[in-house]
């Protein structure tokens, strides 16, 4: 996320000014050599819940006031004075108001909501992956729901296992001794009322455990892989359950001696289909095979490859796939986010992608793993040295801070000629290739929030686990989680970048420093607009596809390209201003435009 503004009219008709990345108080002169006062609100976003009727406090903390004033003003008419403001609110809507502390050297303000609700029972949401929840007998199985409301009056909550009671704290710890389905139910209630969910969990005799080959997108098909005579198939598949595995690798049914790692990398000779079978043991008793079949394809590179024509624009022709992860601006109807709301399958929200980028206006990936697809009219071809491919994006630096949201750059040819790009993914090498921290074949999982409102939780590959916040103030769609996405969860995986995000300690402004090049929506070494505007408006960055690589990092050699994917190569929050999300305003063939 890089910026934001929202004006919004309610029933006081107060309007909420802007937030920007860097600050979000209106700060008035300061006098040299003296400290203006700071406001530290009680709630993160400055949003506060009441009932009809209800009194609220307010209570901020406050720093270097030395014995200046509070005003609290809604309609630019004070309602209050002093450090805390106490209110009774008689009827339900959304109320805006505006807190100013000053002394001598100047004042500070800040923005805050009153939402006078309706009733609020509990809402449950709890994290149930593609498959459902399995566990092996005897084993821990520690469940934690997110309960919204919990806060509330008069909160209880009530585990239930085939219809007994089981525990009544916020976590519950499932065990069964037995194999079989075994039926969970949670009642959540408070002052307003209760509600319940319920989920079965598959309880088996040896440890859950999984062998399969994954598709990087949407569009292609794990089963089948693609290539030419000669060019390498880098296949290595995705285990679970498994904590030492050992590989046997075999092609068309014959083993292929030697070879007992988790990778494993073909080349064919000559045109044909190719059955490649991995078989993986994990010891008592865990065994399971997945396959894959690689088409060597009739031809070679050259002869796929679609010249420019009188015809041909420099411009992308059409997205074909966006899947972002969770974010903001993730059918977000408001100015920025720019969304209809009709965004509701994959092709539309495409067809949307497609119409906004042709505008000139970005479009955002969200969270780690989001991506984007763009093709071409023509095949891009490779300069071998120079720069082939723009990528728009609104990164910026400036005197106060920068804003930069790195995305990996992901290159494909047509191999089977379809016009699809369901075929083999290549990432071009940036300066953080292999740098600590980063990480490729990074998985992400992302869970469907059962209520409007609510943060969208994720876990990771590598057992963290965490949550897309949601921002009342100025992103305020019911939900973070994409409407065209229907499953309840989904995977995306890539290549993770170590965030550079920081908080400066002192004036509270949240930065992301630059790398230093190969990345999307990041003023690096190859930016090429110079000096970056103040809002990242006309950003640009080149891309060799010389610097195309196989996973372990082997060149590969391109004579052109077909398909462009920007993909979000961070995970991290930062505070108030919400996930590190790349954003995406261009797809360009650099030889066809005015360098």
């Amino acid at each position: 996320m890089k910026f934001f503004f929202r004006f919004s009219a309610n029933v006081t008709s107060v309007i909420l000014a802007g937030v920007a990345l860097f600050s979000c108080n209106r700060d008035e002169v300061i006098e040299s050599g003296a400290r203006k006062p700071q406001i530290i609100l009680d709630n993160e976003y400055g949003v506060y819940t009441v009932k009809p009727g209800g009194e609220l406090t307010i209570a901020p903390e406050y720093k270097d006031l030395d014995g200046g004033d509070v005003v609290w003003t809604m309609d630019e008419e004070i309602v209050w004075r002093g450090e805390a403001w106490t209110s009774t609110w008689p009827v339900t809507g959304e109320y805006y108001a505006t807190v100013t502390a000053s002394n001598s050297a100047g004042s500070v303000s800040e923005d805050i909501r009153i939402d006078v609700v309706e009733l609020t029972p509990p809402v449950i949401s709890v994290n149930i992956p593609q498959g459902g929840l399995r566990v092996m007998k005897g084993r821990d199985l520690r469940l934690e729901p997110t309960v919204q409301h919990a806060d509330m009056e008069d909160f209880s909550i009530l585990w239930t296992v085939d219809g007994m009671e089981v525990g009544r704290e916020m976590t519950y710890t499932f065990n069964r001794p037995e194999a079989g389905i075994y039926k969970v139910r949670i009642e959540a209630s408070n002052i307003d009322g209760s509600t319940s969910k319920e989920f079965d969990i598959e309880v088996t005799d040896t440890e859950p455990y999984s062998v399969e080959f994954t598709a990087l997108t949407c569009l292609a098909d794990p089963s089948v892989r693609y290539t030419y005579p000669g060019r390498m198939v880098y296949l290595r598949p995705t285990v679970s359950g498994m904590e030492a595995p050992s590989f046997r690798w075999a092609v068309d049914g014959a083993v292929v001696e030697g070879c007992d790692g988790d990778v494993f990398r073909f080349t064919p000779d000559t045109p044909g289909s190719y059955a490649i079978t991995v078989t993986v043991n994990g010891g008592e008793g865990m065994t399971a095979e997945a396959s894959v079949t690689v088409v060597c394809v009739d031809g070679d590179e050259r002869s796929r490859m679609r010249p420019i024509s009188a015809a041909s624009s420099a411009d992308f022709d059409r997205i074909y796939e966006w899947i972002p992860a969770p974010g903001q601006f993730i059918n977000d109807t408001g100015v920025l986010g720019g969304m209809t709301g009709g965004e509701t399958s994959h092709e539309a929200a495409c067809s949307w992608a497609t119409a906004r980028l042709r505008k000139g206006a970005f479009v955002s990936l969200g969270s780690f793993g989001g991506y984007i697809t763009a093709g071409f009219d023509h095949s891009i071809p490779s300069s071998g040295t120079g720069y082939d491919i723009v990528i728009g994006g609104n990164a910026f630096l400036s005197g106060s801070g920068a804003s930069n949201e790195p995305g990996i750059v992901w290159v494909m040819q047509d191999v089977n000629g379809n016009g699809l790009p369901d075929d083999e993914w290549y990432q071009l090498k940036g300066s953080e290739w292999g740098a600590e921290g980063s990480a490729c074949d990074y998985r992400v999982t992302y869970y469907r929030p059962s209520g409007a409102g609510m943060d969208v939780d994720w876990t990771a590959s590598d057992g963290t686990s965490g949550s897309v916040r949601y921002m009342p103030l100025v992103h305020t769609q019911d939900s973070y989680y994409p409407a065209w996405v229907e499953a309840d969860a989904y995977t995306l995986t890539g290549t993770l970048v170590k965030a550079r995000t920081y908080r400066d300690p002192v004036a509270g402004n949240w930065c992301n420093p630059p790398y230093q090049w190969g990345y999307a929506d990041n003023v690096g070494d190859d930016s090429l607009s110079g000096e970056s505007s103040a809002d990242g408006t006309g950003q640009r960055t080149g891309f060799r596809i010389s610097n195309a690589v196989y996973p372990d990092g082997t060149p590969v050699p391109l004579l052109y390209v077909d398909f462009v994917r920007v993909q979000t190569a961070v995970l991290f929050s930062a505070g108030a201003l919400g996930e590190v999300s790349t954003e995406v305003s261009a797809f360009k063939d650099y030889s066809m435009t005015a360098q």
